[in-house]
């Protein structure tokens, strides 16, 4: 059975739906709901984007490509939250009197993925990193423009594991070929490194070696970037 039939069952039946009701839903027949879910054929990429939005799931979850469910659509307000209540933070040490050589940079539940796609697990901000003072002055980081994601996937290893924090420089914008940026694709967000094809067309590249995995693509002109990858660390288990 494959990963799309195990996973349209799961979610479908989760959601309380018979296989008439989301075919309804989907403007299609019972039969076809009932085929899919049997590993027996596949759904064109319309029918899965349709699938995806009216189960509230990605379509890289239905496929297989990650183990959260969520959808990245609320990626701008969860960021736009996160950075408010890293300001809070900021606030309410200044109204203590604390003074030391450090900023909080927010820890927001947001997971890019090394892969083909990523979400957003809700809008809370779960924590904050302090960062040295001059540390961030020497690489340019204002840390009200910073935020500490976490990596899923492996395509990106050895540079970045899976399960890694990355420290995410929001006003970083511009485009360099080798460096490494989290981008917004239809999906949802990814993290890749930026590279060119022989023509000088940019591209989204994985570190990972294996290439047949994970081969360079291009970088979809509608693709916005999310901000340049300036820091990493990880646990070890």
């Amino acid at each position: 059975m494959t990963m799309l039939a195990k996973r349209l069952r799961k979610v479908r039946t989760d959601r309380g739906l018979s296989q008439g009701q989301l075919a309804n839903r989907l403007g299609n027949s019972s039969h076809l709901i009932s085929q899919v879910e049997q590993g027996r054929c596949g759904l064109t990429n319309p029918r899965l984007s349709l699938a995806a939005q009216t189960l509230g799931v990605s379509i890289d979850y239905l496929i297989g490509l990650t183990d959260e469910q969520a959808p990245s659509h609320q990626l701008a307000r969860d960021l736009n939250a996160a950075t408010a209540r890293v300001r809070d933070l900021e606030d309410q040490q200044a109204q203590a009197g604390i003074a030391d050589d450090g900023d909080f940079i927010g820890v927001s539940p947001i997971t890019p993925a090394g892969g083909d796609g990523a979400v957003v697990d809700d809008e809370r901000i779960t924590g904050a990193l302090k960062f040295r003072r001059d540390w961030l002055r020497t690489h340019g980081l204002d840390p009200r423009q910073c935020r500490v994601l976490q990596v899923m996937g492996d395509s990106m290893e050895p540079t970045l594991v899976d399960g890694a924090s990355i420290l995410v420089n929001l006003a970083r914008q511009r485009r360099r070929a080798g460096r490494i940026y989290v981008v917004r694709t239809e999906d949802g967000l990814i993290v890749k490194r930026a590279g060119k094809d022989r023509t000088g067309n940019w591209q989204l590249v994985s570190d990972n070696p294996d290439q047949q995995t994970w081969p360079p693509r291009p970088w979809p002109p509608d693709a916005p970037m999310i901000g340049e990858v300036k820091w990493t660390g990880r646990t070890f288990t």
